[in-house]
């Protein structure tokens, strides 16, 4: 799992096929439930795991919507595809994964 700021997002999700984005929050609940989930789809699943930290930025977190944390992003060939609020279980992003990974 890759944790990213403003600078480097463009580059990571432009030089990957499928990339998995939480933004998130130090301090939300549910964002540190799902840090254990995030490291086993990053370790197994066919697609770049990452995260951002809302508060520290916060233009990136604007311009994908990430209003709430956590939020995830999907992008597929540099391009956001799909967004998910709040806590997810792995199934979900697994399958949301394969959807766009085939």
């Amino acid at each position: 799992m890759i944790s990213l700021d403003d600078a480097d997002l463009e580059t990571v999700v432009e030089d990957s096929g499928v990339v998995l984005a939480e933004f998130y929050t130090e301090w939300c609940g549910t964002c540190t439930r799902m840090k254990p989930v995030l490291e086993t789809l990053a370790e197994d699943a066919d697609a770049t795991v990452l995260t951002i930290d809302i508060e520290s930025n916060l233009e990136t977190a604007i311009e994908f919507g990430a209003q709430s944390a956590p939020t995830f992003v999907l992008f597929v060939d540099g391009q956001p595809v799909k967004q998910l609020r709040g806590g997810q279980n792995e199934r979900a992003l697994r399958e949301l994964i394969a959807r766009y990974r085939d």
